[in-house]
């Protein structure tokens, strides 16, 4: 439920700055009304509103709305407040230090710079596994629900306390991604991220895909963590690149640039066959991710399609583009891969 903003800003808060008020409508025709209406017109609040009332009585802040959700197992209270903020000018984007990112599940995140207090001396971000470290909590709660009649007291009584450790469970998760988030983004000017599709990534008839990985896949937050970094870097004033997914971070070599055709999962060491390099697999990763980002910034003024070399169809040509031929053989084949086929370069 939604509350709109009100002439009196200061009515929003009590005295000790430990209670909300709700804007209720006045009923006068029944007692009972009017004193339920008296009892819940102050909503008593965990958290200090002292911050909060303070911005609103020097009038920096403006309350425009307060909502009221249940989020978490728990009532919550949302302020959206309207602020004036005179814009700064940004600041010039050059070439600074540049970071790639690596995104997994032994190790949340792997930087090809480590960081004091964030990363080990390899750049590997440890993965706190949120769900796991609950789960076996979680699996009991489910096994006892399973056991209760369906809307008895017991019933909801488990059902709110397993609410409640799930709504913990991503509050820490979104409270651990804020921190790594805030460090990355504020400590280098460009950030390369890799394009990761969780959805593909999650799917049941996919091979080699386990319940516990795919498990482990939604526990990480990838998503979460690259639209924090974005706009935490936009704020800013620093820059984001996403590598397309298609893009083999993992099976390249990043002493060399040969690729491998096949890289299984469970080979957590790259080796080289060409150069004869050995170092981890997260880190050789991280390392091709970064030195795609810097062949982007260099080639992002003379590419099309983001990060992708000039297309034939840029090409300009003297001549009309050829019919398709008829045939079997030329059925299903597109006017491009004809012109493709047959292209001279003009000299």
């Amino acid at each position: 439920m939604t509350f709109t903003e009100t002439d009196m800003q200061d009515g929003w808060f009590s005295k000790d700055s430990r209670h909300v008020r709700l804007i209720l409508p006045r009923f006068a025709t029944d007692r009972r009304i009017t004193r339920r209406r008296e009892q819940l017109q102050w909503l008593h609040t965990t958290e200090s509103l002292r911050r909060v009332k303070k911005k609103v009585v020097s009038e920096e802040w403006a309350v425009q709305a307060v909502t009221i959700s249940f989020t978490g197992g728990r009532w919550q209270a949302s302020f959206s407040v309207r602020q004036f903020v005179i814009p700064l000018p940004h600041a010039t984007r050059l070439r600074g230090p540049l970071v790639g990112v690596d995104l997994g599940v032994k190790h949340l995140a792997t930087l090809t710079e480590p960081m004091k207090d964030v990363s080990d001396e390899n750049g590997h971000v440890e993965n706190p596994r949120h769900l796991e470290a609950e789960f076996f909590r979680l699996a009991k709660l489910d096994r006892q629900i399973s056991r209760c009649v369906k809307g008895s007291k017991n019933d909801a009584k488990l059902c709110l306390r397993r609410q409640r450790l799930l709504g913990r469970i991503a509050r820490t998760r979104k409270l651990y991604l804020h921190r790594l988030s805030n460090t990355v983004a504020g400590s280098f000017e460009t950030v390369v991220l890799e394009d990761l599709s969780v959805v593909s990534m999650v799917k049941k008839s996919k091979k080699n895909s386990t319940k516990a990985l795919r498990r482990s896949i939604l526990d990480a937050g990838f998503y979460e963590l690259r639209g924090q970094v974005t706009y935490k870097a936009d704020d800013r004033g620093h820059r984001v690149i996403v590598v397309n997914r298609y893009f083999p971070s993992s099976k390249k070599c990043s002493h060399c640039g040969e690729t491998k055709a096949k890289l299984a999962l469970s080979e957590r060491v790259f080796e080289c066959s060409t150069c004869g390099i050995s170092l981890d697999r997260d880190v050789n990763a991280a390392r091709n991710i970064r030195d795609e980002g810097n062949r982007v910034l260099i080639n992002d003024a003379s590419t099309v399609a983001g990060h992708q070399p000039e297309t034939l169809n840029a090409v300009s040509r003297d001549r009309e583009t050829q019919p398709p031929r008829r045939g079997r053989g030329d059925r299903y084949q597109s006017r491009t891969t004809q012109l493709a086929r047959d292209f001279s370069p003009l000299v």
